[in-house]
């Protein structure tokens, strides 16, 4: 039974991936910032008769970054598959952003990718088959307005995919990621549900957004992670250094 390390797992996208790969046969390590979260996920898989194991992680650390990769590591003995899918949303345009706000986008998004990859790797080409999938954005392929921080790191992260796949084809590991679109998970209604005065202008607020995709509806996190899916297995075997959007058709017809 192969290994699948899924970070940000305890909600939204990274716990639909969680839950989609045990139920292809993989066994999950379910990391998250939240242990209540990922102890809950794992908790799920396991009485679906799925296998996993929680573990704490914050992705920004290094220290913290090891300690998962160990538990990982010696739980099965070993990693086949790593989504580095643990991010944060960080608002806001060029002159409101404040550095704190810059720095804490790119430790999350873009240095907590680095982090996990590298930390991950060694596995991974020791594996010989490896996968490594990058949850990126739309937002790292097209500007969209007042995101800046957010649009940087996703930035980094499409570009670390594309440079990961060259250097570690040769030894037999392929990276790729995912660009969703607007995904509705409890992340993104709390952003919402924070400007908005009463369920009227949240609704709103929510049909504003989709109104601008061709398939005018909110993403799924369970369709991210069938797409997560396939760049991680065999489905994908010749595809690497990839950036799939996932998103409603938002920009390829806009």
């Amino acid at each position: 039974m192969a290994v699948a390390l899924v970070t940000g797992a305890g909600s939204g996208i990274g716990r639909a991936t969680a839950r989609r790969f045990a139920a292809d046969g993989h066994a999950v390590v379910c990391a998250d910032l939240s242990e209540d979260a990922a102890r809950d996920v794992a908790a799920e898989i396991a009485a679906a008769q799925g296998e996993a194991v929680p573990v704490t992680v914050d992705v920004a650390d290094e220290a913290s970054v090891a300690r998962m990769v160990e538990a990982a590591v010696g739980w099965r003995g070993g990693l086949r598959i790593v989504v580095a899918n643990a991010g944060a949303m960080v608002e806001g345009d060029l002159l409101s952003l404040t550095l704190a706000d810059w720095n804490r986008a790119l430790a999350v998004n873009a240095t907590g990718a680095f982090l996990t990859a590298r930390a991950t790797m060694p596995h991974l080409v020791a594996d010989g088959s490896g996968a490594l999938v990058f949850t990126a954005s739309t937002v790292a392929l097209a500007g969209m307005k007042g995101v800046a921080a957010y649009a940087a790191a996703k930035g980094a992260v499409a570009a670390l995919t594309r440079q990961l796949a060259a250097d570690f084809a040769p030894r037999g590991v392929r990276v790729n990621a995912v660009a969703p679109g607007a995904v509705r998970t409890p992340l993104s209604e709390s952003q919402f549900r924070a400007r908005a005065a009463d369920e009227a202008q949240f609704e709103a607020l929510l049909a504003q957004v989709i109104a601008r995709y061709p398939l005018p509806r909110w993403g799924r996190p369970e369709e991210i992670a069938e797409a997560i899916l396939f760049l991680a297995t065999d489905r994908s075997s010749w595809m690497t250094g990839q950036i799939l959007p996932v998103e409603g058709g938002l920009l390829e017809v806009r």
